[in-house]
């Protein structure tokens, strides 16, 4: 079973090179078709300083062509739209402005949880989210994180395991010991100091672990390595 600290700080973040802002500002975008959703989303972000909503959408077509989407690092969006759907929503602003982070929102539970993150969202959150797991979502996000609402992570196991994935998977000592800290939750930084590596050759153990797994990102890695038994 995954850890309840899931996977955080840094890594896919780190490999397209964007990171907050010198001026420790997150710039956020909402995509979201109801206004009182979204300014209430708005008003709970902006209570703390580091977190600046910088535009907003309440559509899919809309946000795609904001301008806004150049200079911002976090995307909240909503999984239901109209128009296109939030996961096309997703998959064609990642096609023009790959540094973005995508955090889908809904209030469907685990429904779309796996297609979301096979589509290129870094993480999941019920719209329930308070103030609190909203703004840590978006600064994990922004650090390379997987933020994935608590009650979430459990069932993002029991999806991967229900799918057949194969048994044991060999993966190399180092290999596993960088999956073990991702586990819990260490940026590449810390896992490069600990293990004596360059954070370049971390992100290049990533990326072999993720194609031996088959998997796109930290969350599905570690369910993944769980899973077969490999940590």
């Amino acid at each position: 079973m995954l850890q309840e600290r899931m996977p955080s700080m840094e890594s896919i973040a780190e490999e397209s090179g964007r990171t907050p802002d010198d001026d420790g500002v997150i710039r956020v975008f909402l995509v979201e078709d109801h206004e009182i959703v979204r300014e209430g989303t708005r008003r709970l972000l902006e209570v703390d300083g580091d977190i600046q909503v910088v535009g907003e959408a309440d559509s899919g077509e809309d946000a795609i062509n904001a301008p806004e989407l150049s200079a911002t690092q976090v995307v909240l969006c909503d999984m239901i739209l109209p128009g296109i759907d939030g996961i096309e929503t997703l998959r064609q602003m990642l096609g023009r402005y790959p540094h973005l982070k995508v955090v889908m929102l809904s209030t469907f539970g685990e429904d779309h949880l796996l297609p979301a993150l096979d589509a290129g969202a870094v993480g999941y959150l019920l719209k329930k989210a308070g103030q609190e797991e909203l703004s840590r979502a978006v600064r994990d996000a922004a650090a390379g994180g997987t933020p994935l609402s608590p009650s979430l992570s459990t069932v993002l196991v029991s999806r991967l395991r229900d799918s057949g994935s194969g048994g044991p998977l060999d993966l190399s000592a180092r290999q596993k010991d960088v999956l073990r800290m991702v586990a819990g939750g260490d940026s590449t930084k810390e896992i490069a100091d600990q293990l004596f590596m360059s954070p370049a050759t971390v992100k290049r153990e990533l990326r072999a672990i993720f194609d031996r797994l088959g998997v796109g990102n930290r969350a599905h890695a570690v369910a993944q390595a769980q899973q077969r038994g490999i940590i």
